[in-house]
């Protein structure tokens, strides 16, 4: 039902004041209720309020609807205040709200009665909970944010950017290349990005700019220690595509392992149907049971593929890059030994001093020459020259990759030289890609920002 001007009196306002109180779940300063019946009287928010979980959230999407929305509401909230004190009177009256003293401040207190369930009014208080007047005042009072996306391609044109639209005021680039940056995030506040090089020299001047988001696991494209002194907060994303990657690798593995791509042309070139025999194992497969999968780099995703590795029966063994991953799990094996007793090889490390080119032509040559390695980690954890090199020359039995050295690959890459494509696969960097995962990875970077405007940390890898 819509309140009408007539219907904006204090009855009505002990109701609303009395399942605020119920929904905040706690004692409410006294001060907080002088914002609750200028809220709930107000159209556009009582439309909006339960699409939403946050207070920030809800006065921004009316912002953007109604001209002048917060300069009303502070008129609002100063003109209900003699309706709010009569409100409150009949309610202490009526023995609906009790008041006392509180942690040294005078509180109100939601006693047993009769009044119907006011949805939007609870919703209200669920929203305000913890929160003081002064909070509130300070939401309504500060300016709307400009919100910078310089690569909403990186993450698909099939997933729901329009949550962004709720925090501020976005401007949205489907891509940004990298000497377009500076000038497209001057005058923003928050940015949001994939890959474009966030250094010093970009940043340089822009005071504006309070918080980067990315919409990556990664960082090593933002220069932290220019953000961390000029308090500009970073933000990533974990956790959103765990079991995507694991998927990936195994089906990366699985085309290798099964020579899928070898036995699917026999058939469609019909050699199968010229072949006179129902069956055709001239290039042998093994069961993975049968082998020994080692893992490099026993994060999240790490533990996923050797818990997938060893449903299928694979005896288990992992190398910890950094030396602070540790299960007794699995056997626990140094790098060298890893390379030498591994039939399997996949990789699920970050790219850092530790890692870069950790298999070169040393430790390629160091697998075993039947073996098959996978990376969906990062590119330059393979020194992909070398990489080439050992399989020119015949070899390991089958290469994986999703993650290169330069990306997207360079005309004149160093891997369209390899001789015998049927022994490797490539995937453009898709493995953390499944739709599912991608709009977990928007989310995610939609509840940063939301925290960050709240004055929280959420997923800060520089505070």
């Amino acid at each position: 039902m819509k309140i009408v001007d007539k219907m904006k009196d204090e009855e009505l306002g002990l109701a609303l004041l009395y399942n605020f109180t119920k929904g905040y779940g706690a004692p409410v300063p006294m001060d907080l209720y002088d914002i609750v019946l200028p809220i709930l009287y107000h159209d556009s928010i009582r439309d909006e309020i339960l699409k939403y979980d946050s207070l920030a959230s809800c006065l921004i999407a009316c912002a953007k609807s109604e001209e002048h929305f917060k300069e009303n509401l502070l008129t609002s909230i100063e003109n209900y205040k003699t309706m709010t004190s009569k409100a409150l009177g009949m309610a202490m009256i009526g023995h609906i709200l009790n008041f006392q003293i509180v942690d040294q401040t005078m509180c109100g207190i939601a006693l047993k009665s009769s009044i119907l369930d006011l949805n939007e009014a609870i919703h209200l208080g669920e929203m305000l909970k913890g929160k003081s007047y002064h909070d509130v005042m300070s939401l309504l009072k500060a300016q709307e944010v400009k919100i910078v996306i310089l690569q909403s391609a990186s993450v698909g044109k099939d997933v729901d950017l329009s949550k962004f639209q709720t925090l501020g005021n976005v401007v949205m680039y489907e891509d940004t290349k990298q000497d377009e940056v500076r000038e497209r995030i001057l005058d923003a506040q928050i940015v949001i990005t994939n890959k474009n090089q966030m250094t010093a020299e970009v940043l340089e001047g822009l005071t504006q700019l309070k918080l980067i988001c990315l919409f990556a696991t990664g960082t090593n494209n933002v220069d932290l220690q220019y953000c961390q002194s000029h308090g500009i907060k970073v933000a990533n994303v974990k956790g959103y595509s765990t079991d995507t990657v694991a998927q990936h690798t195994l089906a990366l593995l699985m085309h290798l392992v099964e020579k899928n791509a070898t036995y699917d042309h026999f058939v469609k070139s019909k050699q199968y149907t010229q072949s006179g025999r129902f069956s055709y194992f001239d290039d042998v497969f093994h069961d993975v049971s049968s082998l020994t999968w080692g893992i490099v780099g026993l994060g999240d995703i790490g533990r996923k593929v050797a818990g997938i590795a060893s449903a299928m029966g694979a005896k288990v063994q992992y190398y910890s890059t950094s030396g602070r991953n540790a299960t007794s799990d699995y056997q626990q094996v140094n790098f060298e030994t890893l390379l030498k007793s591994s039939d399997i090889i996949s990789i699920h490390a970050p790219l850092n001093e530790n890692t870069k080119y950790l298999f070169d032509e040393k430790a390629l040559r160091q697998m075993k020459e039947n073996a098959y390695l996978i990376n969906v980690g990062r590119g330059g954890i393979i020194e992909e020259e070398a990489l080439v090199k050992v399989l020119n020359e015949g070899h390991l039995s089958g290469v994986g990759l999703d993650v290169f050295e330069h990306e997207p690959l360079l005309e004149d890459d160093v891997l369209y030289t390899i001789k015998d494509m049927s022994k490797v696969i490539f995937t453009p960097h898709i493995g953390w890609g499944s739709i599912e995962a991608r709009q977990r990875c928007v989310n995610e970077v939609y509840e940063n920002i939301l925290a960050f405007l709240k004055g929280e940390n959420r997923n800060i890898v520089n505070a």
